[in-house]
């Protein structure tokens, strides 16, 4: 059995004959080829030679549809102080993003300003949401499987829970509660609107090349109580289940938060695979706890909590402690996929990554 069939099998909750061990490096990567701190026998290597080289199965992310807007909708992105400013003009209205550098320019910018200000501002958004269809973009999938091989698996991730797009992304989760609750209708409106639209995304994604469909949800239960999960997570995700299902496809939620009073929740839920879930030191569950909250009837990829693949997290003989007592114990497991989570930090003591390999193989 090869790391891609061994990969599928675990995503689809079968037991393995050996581990799965898919590291995210990717924002380690980006940022320290970006700043020329690479380790060296790492320059000039490609992101999945560099999985080849630590041991791990390849998790690759790939673009599968691009949104296009109706010719009715002026898109422009512009500089302005070192802010990237998105602005969207519609025959309803105007409303504008912006982007704002962090620490330099090769770090994650932070959305600082969202499009959504007052209530006005979502019938403008509402207008851009249903001139939004998405069509193929198979190429870059393609691609990434011919690239991929027999070493990992190939996912689309593209779309959210809808109430997480209009609470996280348009308006900002505390300006969002107040108008949640003071404009119900119109919230939900917006939700309304983005369901129709992910979902019609996700049948151009499910109806192509990718093993899996994965969401971009970013999951926190700190934000999300269980109530409005249940009420807005749970009917989009059983939908989007469908007709991912119905293809052949994974499903898969990316949860990288605070998501313990949410775990209860996930094997009635629709999703086949949670991935990135943060647990102790960095969460309060542990991974134990985490799989027994799953029940079993959804798989779990994680388990390496960001902060012990870096210095700040403990030494080398803790992260050495950590894998002998909380993650080899887990050998033969059905249901469990070792990854990151979330992604491995720019600063991170790399050895630590490279050492996993060789402390399952033990």
């Amino acid at each position: 059995m090869n790391k891609r069939e061994r990969y599928l099998k675990a995503l689809r909750n079968q037991a393995v004959d050996e581990w799965v061990w898919a590291p995210n490096f990717d924002y380690w990567l980006a940022v320290n080829s970006a700043e020329k701190t690479l380790p060296e026998k790492y320059a000039g290597m490609s992101r999945n030679d560099i999985v080849r080289a630590v041991g791990g199965s390849i998790w690759n992310r790939a673009i599968g549809c691009r949104g296009v807007l109706d010719a009715s909708v002026k898109d422009v992105w512009r500089e302005k102080g070192g802010d990237q400013i998105h602005e969207l003009t519609t025959p309803v209205g105007t409303i504008q993003e912006v982007y704002r550098e962090t620490e330099k320019k090769t770090r994650s910018r932070f959305l600082a300003e969202h499009f959504v200000k007052n209530v006005e501002d979502l019938r403008v958004m509402q207008y851009v949401v249903e001139a939004t269809r998405y069509e193929a973009d198979y190429g870059p999938t393609q691609k990434a499987l011919q690239e991929t091989g027999d070493d990992g698996v190939v996912l689309n991730s593209y779309f959210c829970v809808p109430f997480l797009q209009v609470a996280k992304t348009d308006v900002g989760y505390i300006n969002a509660f107040y108008m949640w609750t003071d404009h119900r209708k119109e919230v939900d409106s917006l939700v309304a609107a983005y369901h129709r639209s992910f979902l019609q995304g996700y049948e151009v994604l499910a109806n192509g090349p990718a093993d899996v469909i994965a969401t971009g949800d970013n999951m926190d239960g700190t934000m999300i109580s269980p109530a409005i999960f249940k009420e807005y997570a749970v009917p989009f995700y059983q939908e989007a289940r469908r007709i991912i299902s119905a293809r052949g496809k994974i499903f898969e939620g990316h949860w990288c938060g605070q998501t313990q009073t949410l775990l209860p929740l996930v094997p009635e839920c629709g999703l086949d695979v949670v991935e990135a879930i943060v647990t102790k030191p960095m969460a309060d569950v542990t991974l134990e706890r985490a799989l027994e909250l799953l029940d079993g009837k959804v798989v779990l990829q994680g388990g390496l909590p960001s902060v012990l693949v870096c210095k700040e997290g403990g030494t080398r003989d803790d992260f050495e402690r950590y894998l002998e007592e909380t993650i080899l114990p887990l050998r033969g497991r059905r249901g469990f996929i070792l990854g990151m989570s979330d992604n491995v930090p720019p600063n991170a003591d790399f050895w630590r990554v490279e050492r996993v390999a060789k402390a399952l193989a033990a």
